[in-house]
Order: structure tokens, then C-alpha cells, then sequence
């Protein structure tokens, strides 16, 4: 039997209650931070029996929402690897409640990696862009575009038609999910003005506050009004920066039918004498797409996985949990080389048909690694399904 996709009755009261935003919109500014939350924080919380938690000096007591068996096997991860800079962030899909929330920068005691917004966000910023490119009358995911280079650089005469040139097309669908440079920025040349890609990204949460409980300093997107630099921005090549906590919340929206969630960590606050202070709960941050279009940036997502560029790591021996389950996403990369930094992307949720998990995976890589982001999301998808088996 497939497993339900909609809300229960008490999580749409709790959704209705707290909206404040509609269709389209982005997010309000960030309220201030209740008093409740005053000097909690994730970096202090520990395990504590079953759960984690934090005790303040005050008296009040703080439980976070993580689950502990998944945040020590994505904090191993990290650990293991010797992964310079990274983070990973799992949340669930319907609720916004933060199952794992593991991060390392070597040399550094508590790194805040999962909420640095300096990043580029690389290809996963083509999310954006085929968004937008959706909401144009006429685009749809069996759109077919030729197009001649691109892979590593793209140049003014990539975005030109070229009859001699344009060996290979692929659809929008493939060319989301095999991150097809040329294809992308081809189309968002054609059809979409900085000013439109703009608002689509600002809908997204880019140069917006981050709902969260704590201070989440703001991803930044520019597009900018130059024809190669608008193309290079709609294909993920620069001018656009994201957290991990940012783009878990992206793909969110994609798996819950367009509504972006308030993530959410800290499950509750006690006082001293036991009195709830604060309470943790599903609220709706915005609708940064309509329904229809989160629908078939799900079915490309898939691409990605099925066919594209996160194939390799997802269909490999050893995913035992994952053998049944479908998983959408999408990758990106790109490297700096001043000092060098190869920027790894992962970002998706499971099950496809109905998703109840999503994972962000930022991984910074020096000329030696032995991880990358695709890997690693997988291996925390198979043990958050590992787990629900028992």
C-alpha cells in the first residue's frame, strides 16, 4: 500500500495557524528570538539517555529534536573521513523537525558550517532556475534544447544556436539531472530576465532572513543584468551563495508540494520547576512555488539519481535499505582555486512518491579527499531507513 502524501488534520491546523505567507511569496523577516531560546544552542547540546539536551545555568533545560543514532553516524561520517569543511543536515520532509544536524572544519572545536551562507550554491541553484523556467507558458520538463559545450566553462558562443556546433539535446528533465550547463543557461537565456530568475530565487529564501531558532546569516543570490553572467548565474557558475540549512529547506519545498517549512531543532524548553517554556512545532515559512511545478521539479530531481549525476553513488553495493526506495535530488560542484576548494553538493528526499526524509550535503574537499557529497548522502538516507525498519 503506498504510503499517504498529505497532511493529518492536526498538522494542517498547526500549518494554518502560524502561515503568514501565500503563494509565491518570500519569507517575512525573522521574528525575534523568543526568550525561552536565550544561550541554547546545538553546539552545546549532549547526549543525554535516549535524546539530546543541554542544561542552562539558569536552571531551564533544553531537548533537541535530533536523532541520536543518525546524527553520531553523520557526525562518523564527517569524522572518518577526514573531510575538511562539511556539513550535513536531514530534516523531516512534512514537519521541518531536524533529524541530524552533523558538521566538522578541521581545527576548529565548534564549527558553524551547517549555517554558513558563503558556499557557492553551484549547480543546485539550477533548482531555481528550472523553477522559474516551469513557470513560463509554453516550458515543460520535455522541452528539447541542442546545445555545443558548456561542461566546465560556458562562453557567449554557448548560448548561441548553432547548427554545425549542437551535436547533443536532452529535455530540461535530463538536463537537470545530468547538470547540463548549456541547456540550462541556453533556456534561461531565451526565456527568463534577471529580474524574474531574481524573484524566483528570492522566493526560495535568497537574500532573505533563514527562519530558524537560532541567527542564520542570509544565503545571497546576485543575477546579474549582463546576458553570459545572467546564464552563467541561471546555470550555477557563481553570483549565488547558500547554507546547507538553506538548501535542505529548498528541497523541502520540492517534496512538500511547494510549502517551505521553518526547520526546527530544539523540541522543547523546560524551566527549572518543570513548566513548559517553549515547544517546538510545524510552521509554514512560504510557498516559494505553486504545487504543479514542485511536482515536476520532483520527477526531474529523480533524474538525477536514476540516470544523472548522483547514479554511481546511489546504485552502489553496501545501500542495502535503499534497495526499494526512490530517491530524488540534485549535485553540484564547482572549485576555487585560490586557495583550491572543491565545493560538493548534494541535496534530496525519499521516497520519491512520498516524501517523508530530506537531506543537504555540503562537502569542501582539498586536491585529496576521500568523500564527496552524492557518497554521503546516500549512506545517510540507507541509515535513516535502517533505522525505521526497527
Amino acid at each position: 500500500m503506498r504510503k499517504r502524501n498529505f497532511l493529518t488534520l492536526v498538522e494542517i491546523i498547526a500549518l494554518l495557524a502560524t502561515c503568514s505567507f501565500t503563494l509565491g511569496a518570500a519569507p517575512a523577516e525573522r521574528s525575534a528570538q523568543p526568550e525561552a531560546l536565550r544561550d541554547v544552542s546545538p553546539a552545546a547540546m549532549a547526549l543525554d539517555g535516549a535524546r539530546y539536551s543541554q542544561t542552562l545555568e539558569d536552571g531551564r533545560s533544553a531537548v533537541f529534536t535530533v536523532q541520536p543514532e543518525l546524527q553520531k553516524f553523520a557526525s562518523s561520517l564527517l569524522e572518518d573521513n577526514d573531510v575538511p569543511t562539511g556539513a550535513i543536515v536531514v530534516l523531516n520532509a512534512r514537519t521541518g523537525r531536524v533529524l541530524a544536524l552533523a558538521q566538522r572544519q578541521r581545527g576548529v572545536e565548534s564549527p558553524t558550517v551547517a549555517f554558513d551562507p558563503s558556499p557557492p550554491a553551484a549547480s543546485l541553484f539550477k533548482i531555481v532556475t528550472t523553477a522559474a523556467l516551469l513557470e513560463r507558458p509554453g516550458v515543460s520538463l520535455d522541452t528539447v534544447q541542442c546545445y555545443h559545450g558548456g561542461s566546465q566553462r560556458l562562453e557567449e558562443h554557448n548560448l548561441v544556436d548553432s547548427e554545425r556546433d549542437d551535436t547533443a539535446c536532452a529535455s530540461i528533465s535530463q538536463a537537470l539531472g545530468r547538470s547540463i550547463n548549456a541547456v540550462i543557461a541556453k533556456l534561461a537565456d531565451r526565456y527568463l530576465e534577471a529580474s524574474s530568475l531574481l524573484r524566483v530565487a528570492e522566493h526560495f529564501g535568497f537574500n532573505r532572513a533563514i527562519p530558524f531558532d537560532f541567527a542564520v546569516p542570509e544565503s545571497q543570490a546576485e543575477i546579474p543584468s549582463d546576458r553570459l553572467e545572467r546564464a552563467r548565474a541561471a546555470a550555477g557558475f557563481w553570483h549565488t551563495h547558500l547554507s546547507p540549512l538553506h538548501a535542505a529547506m529548498m528541497v523541502q519545498a520540492v517534496a512538500h508540494d511547494g510549502a517551505m517549512l521553518r526547520p526546527y531543532i530544539v523540541d522543547k524548553v523546560v524551566g527549572r520547576d518543570g513548566a513548559l517554556l517553549y515547544e517546538g512545532k510545524p510552521q509554514l515559512a512560504a510557498r516559494p512555488i505553486s504545487a504543479d511545478v514542485a511536482r515536476r521539479l520532483r520527477a526531474a530531481m529523480r533524474e538525477t539519481v536514476a540516470n544523472g549525476t548522483a547514479r554511481k553513488a546511489f546504485h552502489k553495493p553496501g545501500l542495502p535499505s535503499l534497495a526499494k526506495v526512490r530517491v530524488a535530488g540534485k549535485t553540484g560542484t564547482l572549485t576555487g582555486r585560490s586557495p583550491y576548494r572543491a565545493y560538493s553538493w548534494f541535496a534530496g528526499f525519499a521516497p520519491l512518491d512520498s516524501p517523508e526524509v530530506v537531506v543537504a550535503v555540503l562537502i569542501v574537499n582539498e586536491p585529496l579527499w576521500r568523500i564527496k557529497s552524492s557518497e554521503t548522502a546516500a549512506l545517510v538516507l540507507d541509515k535513516y531507513f535502517s533505522l525505521k525498519k526497527r
